[in-house]
């Protein structure tokens, strides 16, 4: 996970700082190029340094993980969407510690067969 948001950052991590519409600009100067959105998938096999030597997937390298990227979108500006999967039996896999960390959780659901999903919200 930390190489992959270093290698979206123009610079340092974390040290771009958006111009406002009154910065004077110099026209010789480099702008940095942001994605326009970053998609994670799956959370729950990023690996992240801060979560030390635990194992993708668990509690603590699923919050450090969340942490980082959620740094990355409030320093930049850039959305994040964090895809997490569901086991066979419906429940999500690994920790839930990612529900209650971000802005909005919704739930792709649909019927085998039926080519109908539908997206819901916790």
């Amino acid at each position: 996970a930390d190489d992959i948001v270093e290698s979206l950052l123009p610079a340092s991590p974390f040290q771009y700082q958006p111009q406002s519409p009154n910065t004077p600009t110099n026209a010789n100067a480099q702008t940095p190029t942001l994605p326009s959105l970053v998609i994670i998938d799956s959370i729950q096999t990023m690996h992240c340094a801060n979560g030390g030597n635990s194992s993708p997937g668990g509690v603590t390298q699923v919050r450090e993980t969340v942490n980082l990227f959620l740094r990355f979108a409030k320093t930049t500006d850039v959305p994040v969407l964090l895809i997490g999967h569901v086991t066979k039996q419906g429940t999500v896999a690994g920790p839930r510690t990612v529900e209650h960390m971000v802005d909005c959780v919704l739930y792709l659901e649909g019927s085998e067969g039926t080519g109908v999903a539908g997206v819901s919200n916790v």
